[in-house]
């Protein structure tokens, strides 16, 4: 499948190796509380290849163009039609623009800083790795094992108590796309997190992919990728089973206060909805919209997963737009469109002529605009005020943040929460009992 404007390097998939392995590592003396990692916005001032130039409309084609990406790689997950040539499921990463959040972690004695896309879709976490062919785009410094104490290799065959003279390394492959890879091993070591009480804290022995050759050409604008599913492997299965994660205001450049809270200390706030996990994304139960006090006239099973798998609504944090199924997406639009009246002229953006866009200004043309609600079950609610629901595309235009599903010519047509639906609040994940937490606040308030 492609797009039109869509380079399709964006898709990659993570293969394993021929050789089997599993996690028998444990960290159950380790009880970390409130591990944090700060996250960074691609359009953020505080991100190393901000762009002081970059547009608005920039910036939002984009982020249209990576979430498109980003629902083709869903498709092909829930589709089936990514499988690996042994009996590992083929995983997809996020695209490799790095135009979603980022989070910041430390790997390895000495803890070397690294920039890693935050997914909630993803099990796993990798890296690229020193030494690197074709890495001349990377953040910061790389990972580089053999100056870390406390890596280890992944062996085919398990060594004994008294080491092993010679390791066979289990292989790590990335391939995207367009046939270009990323190659290297599967190794262990600490994983550093800062506290809130302004120290750290080491999660030793976890598990990850080290990328020694990244074959492609683009600049990536991030090191690696940070799963957070509910996987055997994910950081968020291994640290208590809990994370939550608050997004602030993604178009201020200056918002310094996006965060990601791993383990007992995450905030578990607000009100809840229970979730499933198929092929490896976060599924809630949505059962209507309201504009204001209007609720929006949707039919219960809408959003409902039907039987062959397709369908439902997906809560995700790789895609920055909303994708609703087209009926509603309708009704959505039809609303919208009355209480905009004749007062704003509807226009399109060339590249993406399925966005509903009008000419005005958001801070200055719907002050008073009604709250779009989105409902879950068991009562929870995502708010999305103006600034949520819609975006500032330059000074004389702005654009819904929800697309129809059918933009993307997708076969199993879910719904999809992307992370602008999810501004303003803290968003928490409880693994064990199987639910999301929503609680509106500013991302500030949880920084102490």
């Amino acid at each position: 499948m492609t797009f039109a404007h869509e380079p399709l390097h964006l898709l990659l998939l993570l293969s394993l190796s021929t050789c089997c392995f599993s996690s028998t590592s444990t960290i159950s003396s380790v009880k970390p509380q409130r591990l944090v990692s700060k996250l960074i916005h691609p359009g953020s001032v505080h991100h190393p290849h901000y762009k002081p130039n970059e547009t608005a409309k920039d910036r939002m084609e984009l982020d249209i163009q990576h979430s498109a990406a980003r629902f083709a790689y869903i498709q092909a997950r829930i589709e089936g039609s990514l499988v690996s040539n042994n009996e590992y499921k083929a995983r997809v990463s996020p695209s490799l623009t790095g135009r979603t959040i980022m989070a910041n972690i430390s790997i390895g004695q000495p803890p070397i800083p690294q920039l890693v896309v935050m997914d909630t879709g993803s099990d796993i976490l990798w890296v690229m790795c020193t030494p690197c062919t074709n890495c001349d785009n990377h953040l910061g410094l790389l990972f580089d094992p053999s100056m870390s104490s406390t890596f280890s290799p992944l062996c085919k065959t398990p060594c004994d108590f008294k080491g092993c003279s010679r390791c066979d390394p289990i292989p790590f492959t990335v391939t995207y796309a367009d046939n270009s890879t990323a190659s290297g091993m599967f190794g262990r070591d600490t994983v550093v997190f800062e506290t809130t009480d302004e120290g750290t804290s080491r999660i030793p022995d976890v598990l990850f992919g080290c990328g020694h050759n990244i074959g492609q050409d683009t600049d990536p604008g991030h090191n690696g990728i940070l799963g957070l599913n509910n996987g055997p492997d994910s950081l968020a299965t291994k640290i208590g089973q809990k994370f939550s994660y608050c997004i602030g205001d993604l178009a201020d450049p200056y918002y310094n206060y996006h965060q990601l809270i791993l383990g007992e200390g995450a905030d578990l706030e607000g009100y809840s909805t229970p979730f499933e996990v198929y092929n490896g994304f976060y599924y809630v139960t949505m059962e209507g919209i309201s504009v204001g006090e209007k609720r929006l006239d949707i039919a219960p099973e809408t959003f409902e997963m039907k039987k062959n798998r397709t369908g439902g609504v997906i809560i995700d944090t790789g895609s920055t737009i909303t994708f609703l199924v087209d009926s509603v997406h309708r009704l959505l639009s039809k609303e919208v469109r009355n209480l905009l009246g004749w007062s704003f002229r509807q226009t399109t953006i060339e590249k993406s002529p399925w966005m509903q866009c009008f000419y005005g200004s958001i801070s200055r043309d719907l002050v008073g605009f009604p709250v779009v609600t989105f409902h879950f079950a068991d009562g929870a609610d995502l708010a999305l005020d103006s600034g949520s629901f819609f975006n500032q595309l330059n000074d004389n235009v702005f654009c819904m943040t929800v697309g129809p599903v059918s933009s993307l010519n997708l076969k199993s047509k879910p719904s999809l929460i992307g992370l602008l639906a999810q501004q303003s609040y803290s968003v928490g994940y409880d693994l064990v009992n199987q639910f999301v937490y929503f609680q509106r606040i500013d991302c500030e308030l949880l920084s102490g």
